[in-house]
């Protein structure tokens, strides 16, 4: 069996003003919208990693509404299945990036469905790199219109895919690994966005 790789957008925390990096912590780590700050959303739920876990279990969980990954687990034809992040990031007060910013191995098993449309697997291996060691791929996002959409190492449809995802991938996986701090400071952002205090300064930031 092959190893397939699939690159999987998500929204992420967008960038906020330097004077508000004591408030959410370091910046360059870039997670998911864990705050809600992003206008663009697909439902209730994030999408992306949840590296602290789903369930604060310290379980690395990615959360998915895209239903062509839930078919992908099911068949389980593939010896191994990595899935690489792709953070539809904004700087503060500059344009959105896309940046691939780590990946999960994951089991070779179906999902499980959280909600309706809402789906969840976990992750037996994490590697997590900061701000300045992701990888641009803007360019190539905009140039063949994927903002939304996933990509498959071994799509039929477009074969350079291949080359191109295995590059993203081997420059993340060379780099430094900042996976503790990444749980860490997810770990401290979901226990302060219900505080009032918090969300009123975090208001000052935008």
């Amino acid at each position: 069996m092959e190893t397939l790789t699939i690159c999987v957008p998500f929204f992420a925390l967008p960038g906020l003003s330097d004077a508000c990096s004591p408030l959410v912590g370091n910046q360059n780590l870039i997670l998911r919208d864990i705050l809600g700050l992003n206008p663009f959303k697909k439902g209730d739920y994030e999408n992306g990693p949840y590296l602290e876990g789903f369930n604060l279990d310290d379980k690395m969980d990615y959360v998915f509404y895209f239903r062509e990954v839930e078919k992908i687990l099911e068949k389980k034809e593939y010896d191994k299945i990595y899935v690489l992040f792709r953070a539809i990031f904004k700087p503060y007060k500059k344009e959105t990036q896309h940046l691939t910013i780590g990946y999960y191995l994951v089991d070779n098993t179906q999902g499980t469905e959280i909600a309706p449309g809402v789906y969840s697997i976990t992750g037996i291996e994490g590697h997590f790199v900061d701000y300045k060691d992701a990888f641009d791929i803007t360019d190539t996002i905009v140039g063949y219109n994927l903002q939304d959409s996933i990509m498959k190492s071994n799509s039929e449809n477009h074969p350079e895919y291949k080359d191109m995802i295995a590059e993203w991938f081997e420059h993340i996986r060379t780099k430094e690994n900042k996976l503790e701090e990444y749980i860490q400071r997810s770990r401290i952002l979901r226990a302060k966005r219900t505080q009032k205090e918090f969300r009123q300064q975090l208001k000052d930031c935008l």
